[in-house]
């Protein structure tokens, strides 16, 4: 466990430049300016995730999920209320009123997320010199614990609560980052 916790760690400290490269990449993939920062990046339980996300059945979560494996498996999820999915993917399509997140939407949503999490992926890849590889993105849309994976109560999740920038709106996401295992041999 000693290892993932390190990971951890380590992931806890790239997060401003993986978010400089998720910047980047939006950037570079939709001809906008993109810019994301984080406003508060932190440790957590995710039986303390879940409680912060399930408190109320009637929100609302658009949940991106990515997979990574290479060093580690690890879990990527980017949240987001139907609100600042729909105002991200309009502003990204270059309409200035909400799109339904609809079939199209959502598979804006999903390459959203899928670029920003292999942006986190190759900055830590570049930092233990390792090739790490992304699923396939998958959007979950609904309430509660209905979006979200099993895992241990006492399982250790980075999130980092993202402001994401682009063409003159500011809306927010959250970033998960849940580490699974270790890789054999490592």
């Amino acid at each position: 466990m000693a290892h993932v916790d390190e990971v951890l760690t380590i992931w806890g400290k790239i997060c401003g430049p993986g978010l400089d490269e998720a910047g980047r990449a939006l950037s570079q993939m939709t001809g906008l300016d993109f810019t994301m920062e984080d406003k508060a990046v932190n440790e957590v339980a995710w039986g303390d995730v879940l409680k912060r996300f399930t408190q109320q059945d009637d929100t609302e979560y658009y949940v991106v999920h990515l997979g990574a494996t290479g060093l580690l498996t690890a879990r990527i999820m980017l949240i987001f209320s139907p609100e600042n999915g729909q105002r991200l993917v309009s502003t990204m399509m270059g309409e200035d009123t909400g799109l339904p997140l609809d079939e199209v939407g959502l598979s804006a949503l999903a390459e959203i997320g899928n670029v920003v999490g292999t942006a986190f992926l190759n900055v830590f890849a570049n930092i233990f010199g390792t090739v790490f590889e992304p699923t396939v993105p998958e959007v979950k849309q609904g309430y509660g614990i209905d979006v979200f994976p099993l895992f241990s109560n006492q399982q250790r999740v980075l999130i980092t609560e993202a402001i994401f920038r682009v063409t003159g709106e500011t809306l927010t996401g959250e970033i998960l980052i849940v580490p699974e295992r270790l890789q054999k041999g490592r």
